[in-house]
């Protein structure tokens, strides 16, 4: 199956500069399109491909008021021609800005459900809409599963070329670790291409014992889906839960900083919850063991709108 292709790749790898001894290099997810883009583009090219030979004609998916997937979604499917809806969990205050302000923008038909009953919500909208002669396609949250963790084994495939290309090779990549999808599909590349690169993902909201085991199922459905002969163990899987703070979203001084320092060093723009925790991370991760003389590829996943939803903690800060 052909992905439908928004884009032309590879996204670039950026000079970012020397930190601990260590070269840091960024490459640039956060620039696909459209809509200000993001590692879920990649994705939701092969989930909406999947959907346009099922002869689709409804995407619906599920997310948080400010989800990023939903964004692009939205967006996405509105290119192609569908009709889209997006569930999504309640929430006591939605800051009318950001992604919500973005859903408003393609008019987005929405329906809210509580966090308990989201299995439910999201049956009863795919029947109703079938009773209702449509042929709805449902995508996973944050566009988990097996055509999104492809999505980031071919990521793993350009960076190779791109490695290439640069005369350098990575030792480490990082990058900011949500459903698991992203960090499973590079492990994946990672084995089938018989490297030995330490892929790092950085937790933004998920303990390491949850974490670990979803990017582990991952990996073993992929294994099956595509019938690869590859072998992985728990340490290939390195998830670090030690930056989350107090959950998803919580944003610390910390993450605050480091997004304004790398803004004013390289003019790249992070997001609070997801890259700037993740860059955050990464930095203390290098520092806490002792990391020198490493080639590190950071992997800037996108996130932009969440950025000016937490205007007034960069006030604040």
């Amino acid at each position: 199956m052909q992905s439908i292709m928004f884009n032309t790749y590879p996204t670039p790898i950026q000079y970012y500069g020397e930190f601990q001894g260590n070269k840091i290099y960024i490459k640039r997810d956060d620039l696909t399109e459209p809509t200000l883009g993001g590692n879920k583009v990649r994705k939701l090219e092969l989930f909406l491909a999947e959907a346009k030979n099922k002869d689709a004609d409804y995407i619906v998916t599920y997310g948080s008021a400010q989800s990023n997937h939903c964004r692009l979604t939205v967006s996405m499917s509105n290119k192609l021609g569908f009709k889209v809806l997006l569930i999504l969990s309640k929430t006591d205050k939605v800051r009318y800005n950001g992604n919500f302000l973005l859903y408003d923008v393609f008019d987005t038909e929405i329906i809210w459900t509580d966090t308990y009953n989201v299995s439910e919500t999201i049956d009863k909208i795919i029947n109703t809409l079938k009773f209702e002669g449509y042929s709805p396609y449902f995508i996973q949250g944050g566009g988990h599963g097996n055509l999104g963790t492809h999505a980031y084994k071919l990521v793993f495939d350009e960076i190779l070329d791109q490695e290439i290309q640069l005369g350098i090779s990575f030792d480490k990549i990082f990058h900011a670790s949500g459903t698991g999808t992203t960090q499973a599909g590079l492990i994946v590349g990672n084995k089938i291409h018989k490297q030995n690169k330490d892929i790092i993902g950085i937790s933004i909201a998920r303990k390491e014992k949850r974490g670990k085991k979803v990017i582990a199922d991952s990996i073993k459905d992929y294994i099956l889906y595509k019938d690869e002969k590859i072998r992985f163990s728990d340490e290939d899987i390195i998830f670090v839960d030690k930056y989350v703070g107090q959950g998803y979203a919580d944003i610390y001084p910390g993450i605050i900083s480091t997004i304004k320092f790398v803004a004013k060093k390289s003019s790249i723009l992070l997001d609070p919850v997801y890259t700037g925790k993740a860059f955050y991370g990464m930095l203390r991760y290098i520092e806490e063991n002792n990391i020198k003389d490493n080639n590190v590829l950071f992997i800037h996943t996108g996130g932009i709108p969440l950025l000016f939803s937490y205007a007034e903690m960069f006030k604040e800060g």
